[in-house]
């Protein structure tokens, strides 16, 4: 519909219309790696912006047609509308500082669970990474139409066939306690980041960079062997083990972000402390009261892009299940609350409740049960393919979280590219009862009690009891096996990953870009299961090397479909955001220098 649209408006000279759907169709189409025909489609709304002079919209055309050529390893065309739509996303910048928004009528108030930790090294929840995502900035952003544009660096160049970056930083980013922030903080942060010492949980995101595998590996301890350099205050060297299209959304994850190395080797582990911290972003820390809140001020400083009119942010540390949030929401004491956790009959009485200020959109998710792969009994594929069959999870899905979609895919979700219909494993009882004869335990008989975790965020939700229910009812009955369930704190369940896991937990992995291989490469689930497969991980090495990005979807398909045959993870529905959001907020975007709070 949308090209349709663009050429009906083309032809009768509405540009801006014309613009519009253009834009809307190189989009859909860079996102379902059609990289050709959006190209084609952003050089075509980027004549007709150039034709009205809108040089802002003509900067983010061309760096959506930066990564198009980025993904089709267009090195030298990529570069080329990288320069340009750099160049113009400056100068758009500079008018924007110009004409502000007025600040908001009063704070933003959100909610959220406790963060594990402030330090972007060990930013393994979305929780953590959603306000070290305000306080922090790396080299590039994602907006929320997934689209890379400059931050920290003002330009950069693509050189060796994409094996080489090197990028050129802004002169006047400052950390909040006006020193300069320099390319060395991005060296050392990454370096850091690897070192084994730091025991960072999200360092294998880096191992696209040369040498960072076996250093962090442990194989090498020379950190001056590693593909990271600043060459000077204001360059930054980065060298790939090998072209990623994908490269440019790493550099918008918080793993990438700078750290303060002054600060850090003064404090040490207490350095991201809000009497220690010291930060670069949009927002600085005010104060942290664990278990309570936490309060952001805007940084006068930030001189990067901002189209929001946030002062203040001020963050209810109460749990995404807490029915107090509902209160506070209807005493207009919160902004925006998530109504993630709540069972259908609760969530449908918030909705009728605050009729059109309901907000549902999908996220790009998946929430499985993880298998020990490890150790006996799941580490024999018959009986973790058993317990998928033998577990009718539309059934819940109809019962208990309704407004989520049903796991008949791969982990891979819907929206994602590479995203397989119809590949994951059926609900099949007598299937899964006939193998779990064949692995040795004929209607259970033999089988260990099998030990469950589960996170759990202040008293047992509705849902959490939900799952518990459904899931021992089904394997006790169709399987005659027993579970015991514990709930822990989400951070005490990371230790326990890491650690002595027990034989299922439960987890979920939201894209941090919108790459399959940040589920299939990058997801902890490859490294908490212990689960390996020499067939899976040749055909994501070889999907690295692959240039046509049809037969490297192709490739990670396979590996999504080899994912779910070879059962090391259940999954259990996808994602999807269901918010309520105050009328007064005009536009309300993960990215929070964006959002804008009108007066009321």
């Amino acid at each position: 519909i949308a090209v349709q649209l663009a050429y009906h408006y083309a032809n009768a000279q509405e540009a801006d219309k014309a613009i519009h759907y253009l834009q809307l169709a190189g989009d859909k189409a860079r996102l379902a790696y059609a990289h050709q025909e959006a190209i084609d489609f952003y050089n075509r709304a980027l004549a007709l912006q150039r034709e009205q002079g809108y040089d802002d919209e003509a900067a983010r055309t061309l760096m959506k047609l930066g990564m198009a050529y980025h993904f089709i390893f267009d090195f030298p065309s990529a570069r080329q509308a990288y320069d340009e739509g750099c160049l113009l996303w400056q100068r758009a910048s500079v008018k924007d500082l110009a004409s502000s928004l007025p600040p908001s009528p009063h704070a933003f108030r959100f909610h959220s669970s406790e963060p594990l930790s402030l330090d972007p090294a060990q930013a393994a929840d979305v929780d953590s990474s959603m306000v070290i995502e305000q306080i922090f900035s790396g080299l590039l952003d994602l907006t929320p139409e997934m689209d890379v544009v400059p931050d920290v660096a003002q330009n950069w160049d693509v050189l060796e066939d994409g094996c080489k970056y090197v990028f050129h930083m802004r002169d006047d980013v400052r950390w909040s306690d006006g020193t300069a922030v320099t390319a060395g903080y991005f060296e050392y942060a990454w370096k850091r980041v690897l070192n084994p010492a730091t025991e960072s949980q999200i360092a294998r995101m880096l191992y696209d960079i040369k040498g960072a595998r076996v250093f962090h590996l442990g194989e090498h301890s020379d950190p001056n062997l590693l593909g990271i350099r600043a060459l000077d205050e204001r360059t930054l060297l980065v060298e790939l083990e090998e072209p990623i299209g994908h490269f440019p959304y790493l550099l918008t994850h918080s793993v990438t972000f700078p750290v303060p190395r002054h600060v850090v080797e003064k404090y040490g582990e207490t350095w991201p402390e809000v009497e220690n911290i010291v930060t670069n972003g949009p927002f600085k820390l005010e104060s942290w009261q664990p278990g309570k809140s936490i309060v952001l001020v805007s940084n006068e400083d930030y001189q990067r892009r901002i189209s929001g009119n946030l002062q203040r942010v001020e963050l209810q540390l109460i749990s995404i299940a807490d029915l107090v949030q509902a209160e506070e929401y209807e005493s207009d004491n919160l902004d925006v609350i998530n109504l993630w956790g709540l069972i259908p009959e609760k969530l449908d009485r918030m909705k009728h409740l605050h009729f059109g200020e309901y907000v549902s959109t999908p996220v790009m998710s998946t929430f499985y049960f993880g298998f020990n792969a490890t150790r006996p009994p799941f580490d024999n594929p018959s009986v973790r393919q058993a317990f998928v069959l033998a577990t009718d999870r539309i059934q819940f899905l109809q019962g208990a979280l309704s407004f989520y979609p049903p796991p008949t895919g791969g982990f891979i979700p819907p929206g994602m590219p590479g995203h397989s219909p119809g590949i994951g494993l059926a609900y099949d009882p007598n299937r899964a009862q006939q193998l779990l004869a064949e692995a040795g335990y004929p209607e259970g008989d033999g089988f260990p009690l099998i030990e469950v975790i589960f996170p759990i965020e202040g008293d047992q939700s509705d849902a959490q009891l939900l799952h518990k229910e459904f899931f021992q009812t089904q394997w006790r009955e169709h399987l005659g096996i027993e579970s015991k369930w514990e709930f822990l704190e989400f951070g005490i369940l990371l230790s326990r990953l890491k650690s002595e896991m027990g034989d299922m937990y439960f987890m979920g992995w939201k894209a941090d870009y919108p790459d399959p291989n940040n589920f299939l490469t990058e997801a902890s689930m490859f490294w908490d299961t212990g689960w390996r497969d020499d067939v899976y991980i040749g055909l994501l090495e070889k999907s690295r090397r692959v240039q046509d990005q049809i037969e490297r979807l192709n490739l990670l398909q396979e590996a999504d479909r080899i994912l779910m045959e070879e059962a090391p993870i259940m999954p259990l529905y996808y994602g999807r955001s269901h918010l309520l959001v105050k009328p007064w907020i005009k536009r309300y975007v993960e990215d929070w220098k964006d959002i804008i709070l009108e007066p009321h």
